[in-house]
C-alpha cells in the first residue's frame, strides 16, 4: 500500500507500505529506492526475504530496522503497513513534452495507446484501470491531478503493483492534458453508453487515447469537446453498462488488439 495524500499530487515520490508492496516495489526496474524502514519485530522469514530485496535492488540502500512507531511516521497507516515502509521515487512519472518526445525517431513507428481518467474517483478503479492498461500494452497513462485521486494504497493494491512500473503523465486538467497529446499527433476517444459507433467498429488512430468517464457523470462536457469520437460497448438487451474498470478492460484489450499488441 501506499501513502501520498500529504504530497502534492502528481509527484513522483511516494511512500508504499506492506510487505508485499514493499518487495515488490524492490524488484521493479522503474521505482528508485530511497529508504526502507522495518520493525525489528518483522518475522525472521520476512527479515530474510526484506534483506536479500533491498541487496539485490540496490547498493546504496538499507533496511533501517526500527521500532512499529518509526515505520508509521512513514506510512500514516500502523494498522496496514505490517511494519514496512519504503519512500520511493517513481522513474516514469514524467511531462507529457517529454513522452511525446520518446515517440520520435524508430519510437515514431510504434502505435502509441494512452488511457485517460475523467474525474474518476474510486482508487480502487483506478488501480483496476491501470493493471488493465498496462496488461494490453498501452504506452502511458494521462492522470489529471484535479478531480482524480493520486497514487496511494488502493491504487497500487488493485494494480496489482503495476502502476509502479507504468509510464504517468501528469496535468493539471484533462483537457489540459488532451490538447497536449493532441499537438503531438494524438488522437482522443471516449467511451459513452448513448455513443453512435460501436467499439467494435472503430479503427484506432496510430496515436490514440482512451478516455474513460465516472460511474455517476460519465464523461464531463468539457472533455467531450475535445474528443474525436466517442464510442460505445454493444451488450446484451436489458444491461445498460459497465462499471469503469470492466469497461477498461474491454477497451484496453479492444484497443491493443487494434494494435498489434503494442509492448
Amino acid at each position: 500500500m501506499t501513502h501520498s495524500q500529504r504530497k502534492p499530487r502528481g509527484q513522483s515520490e511516494i511512500v508504499v507500505f506492506g510487505r508485499r508492496a514493499v518487495l515488490e516495489a524492490l524488484a521493479a526496474p522503474t521505482v528508485e529506492m530511497l529508504g526502507v524502514r522495518a520493525s525489528d519485530r518483522v518475522p525472521k522469514p520476512i527479515r530474510a526475504e526484506l534483506n536479500a530485496a533491498v541487496t539485490s535492488a540496490s547498493d546504496d540502500c538499507a533496511i533501517e530496522w526500527t521500532s512499529a512507531a518509526r515505520v508509521a511516521e512513514w506510512s500514516r497507516e500502523p494498522r496496514h503497513d505490517q511494519g514496512v515502509a519504503a519512500r520511493i521515487r517513481l522513474l516514469q512519472v514524467m511531462p507529457i513534452d517529454e513522452f511525446l518526445g520518446s515517440l520520435t525517431g524508430h519510437g515514431a513507428r510504434r502505435p502509441a495507446r494512452v488511457v485517460a481518467f475523467d474525474n474518476v474517483t474510486n482508487p480502487q478503479n483506478i488501480g483496476l484501470v491501470v493493471r488493465s492498461a498496462v496488461a494490453f500494452g498501452f504506452s502511458a497513462v494521462l492522470w489529471p491531478t484535479r478531480g482524480c485521486p493520486w497514487i496511494e494504497g488502493l491504487v497500487v493494491k488493485a494494480s496489482a503493483s503495476t502502476v509502479l512500473r507504468a509510464r504517468l503523465l501528469p496535468c493539471e486538467t484533462l483537457p489540459d492534458g488532451l490538447t497536449e497529446l493532441a499537438a503531438g499527433g494524438f488522437r482522443s476517444v471516449g467511451l459513452a453508453a448513448d455513443a453512435g459507433q460501436s467499439l467494435a467498429e472503430f479503427e484506432a488512430h496510430h496515436r490514440q487515447a482512451l478516455v474513460l468517464g465516472s460511474e455517476t457523470k460519465g464523461l464531463s462536457a468539457e472533455v467531450v469537446d475535445r474528443l474525436d469520437a466517442l464510442v460505445r460497448i454493444d451488450m446484451s438487451p436489458g444491461i445498460e453498462s459497465l462499471n469503469v474498470a470492466a469497461s477498461a478492460a474491454v477497451a484496453c484489450y479492444a484497443l491493443g488488439e487494434t494494435s498489434a499488441q503494442i509492448a
